[in-house]
């Protein structure tokens, strides 16, 4: 009898904790309001209670609530744990709109839980919910007014410059086709390659004893400059003109090489005595007279001239005749071609003479 009584005992005592757990579950859904304008958004904020160990699966829903009912957007689950009262809280907000005017009825949203003891899923559904949809009240009192026309943009230049290099490149592509065709009717090639004009030694060698003149370096107290300057001068034009190494021997292999080459002598013997000299100044310090100076660049100008290649000025001045069709009076670095051919031959034989 008293075992009996027991058990009675503990059916009420569990059936009363099942009761219990059962009413710290709870499911809500709500709308932030059910009366709406066509287009306009709220939010469907959804609460579900259950004790801490159980677990739940949330309802999905995917692009529309009901039918007409969009849905836009939707917030993660929030968890708000009470640990004292042994409790979970789960809430979501999922932000709906309708474009078309009506009343929505939205079901109950079902949520199927679990307790750490049950085998199987109970389920716990919200209340459902009404949405009313409508579009702008049109006073019919008022008259009906005209569709205002649309507004004019104004002028941007962004709009325009996509068609204007459009044109730039139709108009571009029709002159290389029409040039193309003009220079293979005429038989004349696509390109015209400027030949690249090479002045003779000479005329860069009198270049640049121009160009050490005007420095005025002995005048200036630079004497070791302007001898070596001259001598290189000189030893450039030499290599390029009897192709003798002369940049890297001494004077007196240089005055030997040129001897094989049918140098005059008078020339020779001038030239000797401006390297000469100018070797004195750069290696032993020596302070040549103005007149020395002079002298030297003298014989350095009649070496030059007189040992010129006539055949090399033809050649160009046929050259430039040839590229430009015409005569041409001067070289690109502005001296005449004419004038470094000029025969000084009437001054060197007084020199001569004397």
């Amino acid at each position: 009898m008293k075992a009996g009584k027991w058990i009675i005992i503990v059916v009420f005592v569990i059936a009363g904790m099942k009761a219990l757990q059962a009413q710290q579950v709870s499911a809500t859904a709500r709308f932030d309001t059910t009366d709406i304008l066509i287009g306009d958004q709220i939010d469907l904020n959804i609460r579900f209670r259950m004790p801490l160990d159980y677990r739940v699966i949330w309802p999905y829903y995917q692009d529309t609530l009901v039918h007409n009912v969009e849905i836009i957007s939707r917030s993660p689950v929030d968890t708000l744990i009470s640990e004292s009262d042994n409790i979970v809280d789960m809430l979501q907000s999922i932000t709906i709109t309708s474009f078309d005017s009506g009343y929505y009825y939205i079901p109950p949203l079902e949520f199927s839980y679990q307790g750490l003891d049950d085998t199987s899923f109970k389920t716990a559904t919200t209340i459902p919910l009404y949405l009313e949809v409508h579009t702008m009240a049109v006073d019919t009192t008022q008259p009906i007014k005209a569709i205002k026309p649309p507004l004019e943009a104004p002028f941007s230049i962004h709009e325009i410059l996509p068609w204007l290099l459009m044109a730039l490149g139709a108009l571009l592509v029709t002159f290389i086709i029409v040039y193309i065709l003009v220079r293979v009717k005429r038989k004349q090639p696509l390109f015209r390659i400027r030949p690249r004009i090479i002045l003779p030694p000479h005329v860069v060698a009198m270049n640049g004893l121009e160009s050490l003149k005007e420095k005025k370096l002995w005048q200036s107290g630079k004497t070791k400059d302007y001898y070596t300057e001259l001598t290189d001068i000189l030893r450039v034009y030499i290599e390029d003109r009897f192709q003798v190494p002369a940049v890297e021997m001494t004077s007196d292999e240089i005055i030997e090489g040129l001897k094989q080459k049918d140098t005059r002598q008078d020339l020779l013997n001038r030239l000797s005595a401006t390297l000469s000299l100018a070797d004195l100044v750069k290696f032993a310090k020596e302070n040549p007279q103005a007149l020395d100076n002079d002298t030297c660049m003298k014989n350095s100008i009649d070496f030059v001239r007189e040992t010129r290649s006539e055949q090399e000025v033809e050649e160009i001045r046929e050259k430039i005749r040839i590229e430009n069709g015409e005569e041409i009076e001067g070289n690109e670095d502005g001296s005449s071609l004419a004038d470094a051919r000029e025969d000084d031959k009437p001054d060197t034989k007084k020199e001569e003479e004397k």
